[in-house]
């Protein structure tokens, strides 16, 4: 019986260097992540895509933004695998250095003018390995702040990770907007280019730091006694489906209102409500520095009323907020619409995805933990995050203003996640996370599911 523990003593490995390197590895991914998301919005589509209109042409890099999610079930695959079987420090080293290599790259990756078709097959073949570094990327980072956080702070640990992906966005944002101010000679010349070759200096930061941390106890033991799964992922889909679905199912809310705010967003601003480039960019990078300020105070809250009615009830604010979202983005407005995404972001966003990390991690035991977890967050991607920008731009379409199927998508995404909520056990004591009783606790030992 493996039985979990906090935290060893020793300074290498106490939760907060433990919290710092999973913040700063995850912030330096997503940043790589979403620098291509913001790219494909503003300049991949005369880069890669000249010689179709302009809004096919943003169809066409949204498409490749989705071609990652496409290779994400599969990086949750390899690197949950080794991640169970090896360790969670091993395969998160790798997981950085290859989003960092492949970032790199397409910063330094010919036009369509330069060497034909040739161009957006690298592009997208650069995506794929940001896909499989991504998929493999979460669920290691959440376990390493989850598994070494004390039994009462689960939560607010378990946001770490989670802050890292506002606060890449952020970082990306502020970076894109400086290169935007560009005039379009040069931004389309060299000025987009910036913000990815910078991936190979932000790998070198995170891979730094984290070398300095060790594995966490939990999983230290197990592989000691020689219990590590012979199959992980086989394990999951064998005795844990219902868990494997309700981790998927929880993200779906948490990724259709991001994406459409920090992704979508960015096009039918500037298309559609004919706001700047510029604008559109800061109005994102505010919404995204509110939700990286909310996200551990929501946490912190889920740690003392409940994970569950935190989630929950940022859920139900989605359902109704969905209408009233878009009906008040005005192109006249730029305050209020500006205003309504703070909004949007904090009561949609920041209340469920501050706790999804470690409600997901609760479901599997140190066996198979790390595969489970992040299977179900690269199938929660392709399912609910891939198709979200493609199908709001081809609802809209060029300029247009037909918001309100994108109101109906929201709504089923939320109702989707508080499904998934409503199947999670009220309280579990001392359960074994996965459908079938195990002999070991779960991540958050005597902590409820629930606290």
């Amino acid at each position: 019986m493996v039985k979990t523990s906090p935290a060893t003593t020793g300074s290498s490995n106490t939760p907060r260097r433990a919290a710092i390197a999973s913040l700063v590895g995850t912030t330096i991914e997503w940043y790589e992540f979403f620098i291509y998301g913001l790219a494909a919005a503003l300049v991949f589509g005369d880069q890669f895509f000249p010689e179709v209109d302009e809004h096919t042409g943003r169809l066409a890099s949204f498409a490749t933004l989705g071609v990652a999610f496409v290779a994400r079930p599969l990086g949750a695959a390899i690197f949950g695998h080794f991640g169970d079987k090896l360790g969670r420090k091993t395969t998160l080293i790798a997981t950085l250095g290859i989003m960092g290599t492949a970032t790199g790259l397409i910063g330094v990756l010919p036009s369509y003018d330069s060497i034909g078709i040739w161009a957006p097959i690298l592009l997208v073949v650069l995506r794929l390995f940001q896909g499989l570094a991504v998929g493999g990327e979460w669920g290691g980072a959440v376990l390493m702040s989850v598994e070494h956080a004390p039994a009462s702070k689960v939560r607010l640990y378990g946001a770490a990770p989670q802050m890292g992906s506002p606060l890449g966005l952020v970082l990306a944002t502020a970076v894109m907007s400086a290169v935007a101010v560009l005039p379009d000679e040069q931004l389309l010349d060299w000025g987009w280019r910036v913000p990815f070759l910078a991936g190979f200096v932000l790998v070198l930061i995170g891979l730094a730091i984290r070398l300095g941390v060790t594995e966490s106890e939990q999983f230290q033991q197990l592989k000691e006694a020689g219990e590590t799964a012979r199959l992980p992922i086989r394990d999951v889909f064998a005795r844990a489906k219902k868990s494997l679905a309700i981790g998927i199912g929880l993200q779906a809310s948490v990724n259709v209102v991001f994406y459409i705010i920090s992704v979508y967003f960015l096009s039918y601003a500037t298309h559609s409500l004919g706001f700047e480039r510029d604008t559109a960019l800061l109005m994102v990078m505010i919404a995204a520095i509110v939700d990286l300020a909310a996200l551990p105070v929501m946490a912190a809250v889920s740690d003392r009323f409940g994970a569950l009615r935190v989630f929950i009830g940022g859920a139900i604010f989605t359902i109704l907020a969905a209408f009233p979202f878009f009906w008040l983005l005005r192109g006249e407005a730029p305050v209020l619409t500006c205003a309504v995404i703070v909004i949007m972001m904090v009561g949609a966003h920041a209340t469920t995805y501050s706790v999804v990390s470690s409600l997901i991690a609760d479901r599997f035991d140190t066996r198979v933990r790390y595969s489970g977890t992040a299977l179900s967050n690269a199938l929660g991607g392709l399912l609910f995050s891939a198709p979200t920008p493609f199908i709001a731009e081809a609802i809209v379409g060029n300029g247009g203003s037909t918001w309100w199927p994108l109101s109906l998508m929201i709504i089923a995404a939320a109702v989707v996640s508080v499904v998934a909520a409503a199947a999670i056990p009220q309280r579990r004591s001392v359960a074994a996370a996965t459908d079938e009783p195990v002999a070991e606790t779960s991540v958050t030992m005597q902590h409820s599911l629930t606290k």
